[in-house]
This record gives structure tokens, sequence and C-alpha cells, in this order.
């Protein structure tokens, strides 16, 4: 049969029985390794030709032909990630000769990413040039910093750039925002970037002192009654405040190393207790944004769980107002490895 890859470049395969399109061709691209001009969604959509979008995804896994190899882009530096298994192989860097690019990295990772802090995994440079410690990269226009030899995570996740956008473009002065689990805040800059005032909590405080930083980089120098910082656990509700949007993205798994004991939690067992907590802290006609990146817990079940927190907070009638899709450069085989639902609280 004959098949049009996503390069319009015609190709050939032996495929026997008439597939299915979507099937043939991942067939065909998990099996050709040869890049020829740009097949990838993240190139495709025209993220390489925006000059306000400096960070984004070059080659997604398994459903750009290539289990477990992740190439992105931050300016002019790609970050390549391999992950460990008998499906993972090595795939292309469709960039790397453009005439762009300064330096590569490498990162091996786990398939259970929550262990790769705990055993120290660094990235290394591979080719080119060091990166400087932060890299200010853009999007839409807003400038983060980025990190490439620090850790195996950036200080941003990709993956939230719709995320983002809607902070910066739906935000106003009169927007309180709680950005829990926060990293190094790259909600709360899109947020102050419209004008919001923020507070950004973190067990880690290395992440909190990334984002006065960022936000001074946009510009943004009131800091005082504006924006605020919180290390470790909070009791906000004692305090009787409320927020017009709370923001809940935490890790699959992590260990609170604060109180007595250390205890593991994860957002399998214990998000329904998370969200019961945020509810309490969203104003009337506010929204809590839900957020995870546990690949195998179904949206189905992490909705359930979410509506159960709510309704133990004594919030029944929630509303499921939004679904955030993942961003061009982030397709996949199936359903999506990470979940955005904002939920309406009356």
């Amino acid at each position: 049969s004959s098949l049009v890859n996503i390069d319009d470049e015609p190709v050939v395969a032996e495929l026997g029985e008439i597939l299915p399109d979507d099937i043939a061709i991942y067939a065909k691209r998990r099996d050709d390794a040869t890049f020829v001009k740009g097949s990838y969604l993240g190139r495709q959509s025209g993220l390489a030709q925006n000059e306000l979008t400096t960070a984004y995804r070059e080659v997604n896994g398994a459903a750009d032909g290539y289990p477990g190899w992740i190439v992105d882009r931050y300016d002019k530096w790609l970050f390549v990630q391999q992950e460990e298994g008998p499906m993972s192989i090595r795939g292309p860097l469709p960039s790397l000769h453009d005439g762009y690019t300064a330096g590569v990295y490498f990162l091996p990772t786990k398939v259970d990413r929550s262990v790769m802090g705990s055993e120290k995994i660094k990235p290394k440079l591979l080719e080119g040039q060091s990166a400087p410690e932060y890299i200010p990269v853009k999007e839409n226009g807003i400038t983060y910093l980025v990190s490439l030899g620090e850790s195996f995570s950036t200080g941003i996740f990709l993956d939230q750039r719709l995320q983002r956008a809607w902070f910066a473009q739906h935000c106003t002065e009169e927007t309180r925002v709680l950005n829990c689990f926060s990293h190094t805040g790259a909600f709360s800059v899109a947020a102050a970037s419209a004008g919001a005032s923020t507070v950004s909590l973190d067990l880690d405080k290395k992440w909190l002192d990334r984002i006065r930083p960022q936000m001074e980089a946009n510009g943004i120098m009131e800091w005082d009654g504006k924006h605020d910082c919180i290390y470790g656990d909070c009791e906000l509700a004692k305090r009787n405040e409320q927020f017009d949007i709370v923001i809940l993205d935490p890790p699959s798994t992590s260990v609170n190393k604060f109180g007595k004991g250390k205890k593991r939690w994860s957002v399998k067992s214990d998000m329904a207790e998370l969200v019961a907590l945020a509810a309490r802290l969203v104003k009337s006609d506010g929204l809590l944004f839900t957020t995870t990146n546990a690949s195998t817990l179904r949206p189905e079940k992490f909705a359930k769980m979410c509506k159960k927190g709510l309704e133990d907070a004594g919030v029944t009638n929630a509303k499921l107002e939004r679904i955030s899709p993942m961003p061009s450069d982030f397709p996949s085989i199936g359903c999506h490895p990470v979940t955005n639902f904002i939920w309406r609280i009356p």
C-alpha cells in the first residue's frame, strides 16, 4: 500500500491486510528513523518560527515514532531525555544542524521519575557550548528562566503552556492566585504578568528562590503586599484567606518533610483530601485548577477523586467548567498523560 507520512513525502510499506490510517501512519513513523524536514508537531505547528515562544517540544516519544525519546528546545539549547526500558530507542535531533543550536544536554530518565531526585541524576552536556546557569526563554512573550544542568527539572513544564496562556489572558489586577506546589512559579509569573497578586507555596526553598528573578525579568518589581512565597506547610484557612484562583499541580508522589515524621504522599491515594483542603480557600464563583501528570491515573478516575474532595469540603454543586487540552507539540497515543480539570466553585 502507498502512504503519505507527515512530511508529505510518499513512502511505501508492506502492511499486508488494510490497517486504519492512524495505525498505519504510526507504524510507518515508528519504523522509519530518517528525519526529512521538520515532521514533528513542535516544528510543524509553527513554534519554530514563533519569535514569542522559544521553548517547546520537538520530539514527543512514541507519539512521534520513538518510544522513550524526548527532545525539548530551550532557546539555543536542546534538552534530550531517554527513558530506560526495552522499548526505548534513540531517535533524531531534528534541529541539531539548523544553524541555531548552541549545545545539547542529555538526561537518562526512569519510568518512575519520582526516584530521580533521590538518585541525584543530572543532565550532561553532550555536544556544543555549555548553557549559562539560567537561560531566559520566551513563552507567548513572557520570559521564564530555565536551568539545564542543575537537575532533571529545568524549572518549567512545557506541557502547561496553554494553562499559563490562560492566566496571562484572563487575570487582572483584582485577581488573587494561590499557586500550590508552585515549583519555580511559572503559573505565578504568568498571572502576575497580567497584574494579579500571587502566593506561591512549595516544600523546596531552592525552587521558590527562582520566582522573584523571573518576576523581575518581566518588569514586575512591586513585591511587598503583592506577591509572597511560602516555604513549607501553611494554614491559610485559619487565617481566613481566600483566593479567586487556587492551583493544585502536585507531583505524582512525594515525601512531606514537615511535621511529625515523613509521610509519603501520592495523587492516587491523597488527591481527594488535598482537593477538600484547597476548596475551602476558593472564593465564591472562583476557580480550582486540578492537574496531574500521573500517566497511570485515567482522567475519569482523577475527576471522581476531585469530585469526592469537593463534596468532602461541603461543595456539592461545583461545576467542571473546562478541560484544558495539551499543546500541539505534545501528541499522544491514547489518553494524554497529563490531565487538567478546572472547577467553578459556587
